[in-house]
């Protein structure tokens, strides 16, 4: 399992390293232990985030939206495909740009299957400028 981890940190460190595989790479190593591997989540502690994202991704400003949620994390109730959660997420804002802009891509991308447009880095920056709480996030959110 060690070498495991270690071949993915390299993996995820690499510049040859699509963008794709970094997602992947940093997906696993950020979110899969609550949201599980392939996204289908945890009940009662972590929403199912695979094929449920579509409303956030087909937008600029639900991108938007998803970009502040991995920057600054969200904590609330919220519900996703019935199932009431009410827990926190952390933010990731120690993860570099390109790295934030790699894991949604995986997210919206290979978990939603929308490849239509990336996350804007510039959308990354303006999360992190607007240094939101978690609770604030989730507001953003709507219903």
């Amino acid at each position: 399992m060690r070498h495991a981890a270690i071949f993915l940190a390299l993996l995820a460190l690499s510049p040859a390293v699509s963008a794709e595989a970094r997602g992947a790479v940093l997906f696993q190593q950020h979110c899969a232990a609550c949201h599980q591997a392939k996204g289908e989540g945890t009940p009662g502690l972590a929403p199912r985030i695979a094929g449920t994202q579509g409303k956030h991704a087909g937008s600029e400003a639900g991108r938007a939206y998803l970009a502040q949620v991995l920057v600054d994390g969200m904590a609330g109730p919220i519900v996703v495909e019935g199932e009431r959660f009410n827990g926190a997420m952390p933010g990731f804002s120690a993860l570099g740009n390109e790295d934030i802009q790699a894991l949604l891509g995986y997210v919206i991308g290979a978990l939603n299957g929308d490849t239509s447009s990336p996350v804007d880095l510039a959308a990354i920056e303006t999360a992190r400028k607007r240094k939101l709480s978690p609770n604030e996030v989730r507001r953003l959110r709507g219903s």
